[in-house]
């Protein structure tokens, strides 16, 4: 383990909007907490005000995106935004108060929520958080094959990622890779601001699910067989981008700032709760040994 000092934020922040998925109008209030806290979501429009600690201990599973619930029927859901923004500006402890299911989507990036926690300005704390220092490498490999997460040691001691896009010869995406060391600068510069995608030809099957209702191609980047529909895109991999988007705040969900290099081949939002748990475990496993010595 290495390490670098907690952060929080200077004071509270507040933003508002509707859910990506059940569009649903949510007010969201981000506080500052002290050393040890992690991050912490707490619904107000529940009885008992009851807390959800971000954590892949507290995942549910559900598809297209990461829901959390510890109480039975009380859950957050879409977190991967909202940690992303967290883990990529280095902010390891607040309470986010919310008083909805969902949280906003805002443009279907994590932009929103890095500028007002730039407004509220990074709060340093006294307490070391730790950093887990990859010493070899694991891959993890979904059943049919088609996508996999390897996690290796890298020179420096932060995060690396790069995901490999690919959906095949006949989709309308073209494949993407990206490669990228994340900092609090590099993240706002390169990621922060890419998008949610969707395909046209998934767009029925979903409505019909209830998802999304509420939304057109000019909320989100909508793609079909001629190219992106009503947008214009703000990458030309823009794609690829968010799916990195997606997997740092899916692996903040270890409770650990990770130094290694974070290799994804089309990996989605399951795959990314899989490695999140084992980098978890493999850090417990540190502690262990670090205490018996």
């Amino acid at each position: 383990m290495t390490v670098r000092h907690q952060n929080t934020i200077a004071k509270p922040v507040e933003l508002h909007g509707r859910g990506l998925f059940h569009g649903i109008e949510a007010a969201v209030t981000i506080l500052p907490a002290e050393d040890h806290t992690g991050i912490v979501f707490r619904r107000t429009d529940r009885p008992d005000t009851p807390d959800i600690p971000a954590h892949v201990h507290n995942v549910t599973k559900v598809p297209r995106r990461t829901v959390l619930e510890v109480v039975p029927g009380v859950q957050v859901e879409t977190v991967e935004h909202i940690m992303a923004a967290l883990a990529g500006l280095h902010i390891d402890n607040v309470v986010v108060e919310i008083n909805a299911p969902e949280f906003p989507a805002s443009d279907g990036s994590c932009i929103e929520f890095c500028e007002r926690l730039m407004e509220a300005g990074v709060q340093p704390l006294t307490a070391p958080v730790n950093c887990l220092q990859i010493a070899g490498c694991t891959q993890i490999d979904a059943p049919d094959g088609g996508q996999s997460l390897t996690v290796r040691p890298y020179i420096q001691n932060i995060a690396a990622y790069t995901y490999h896009l690919n959906y095949g010869v006949r989709s309308v995406i073209a494949p993407q890779a990206m490669s990228i060391e994340v900092t609090p600068e590099s993240f706002l510069r390169e990621i922060a601001a890419a998008r949610t995608f969707v395909l046209e030809s998934e767009i029925k099957a979903l409505q019909s699910m209830g998802f999304g209702k509420h939304l057109t191609a000019k909320d989100l980047v909508v793609v079909g067989p001629s190219g992106v529909i009503d947008n214009e895109l703000r990458w030309q991999n823009e794609g690829v981008r968010h799916k990195i988007l997606d997997c740092i705040g899916d692996l903040a969900l270890s409770g650990l700032s990770l130094c290694g290099h974070i290799t994804a081949v089309r990996s989605g939002h399951h795959l990314n709760h899989v490695l999140a748990q084992r980098l978890h475990n493999m850090a417990s496993a540190v502690f262990t040994r670090q205490k018996a010595a």
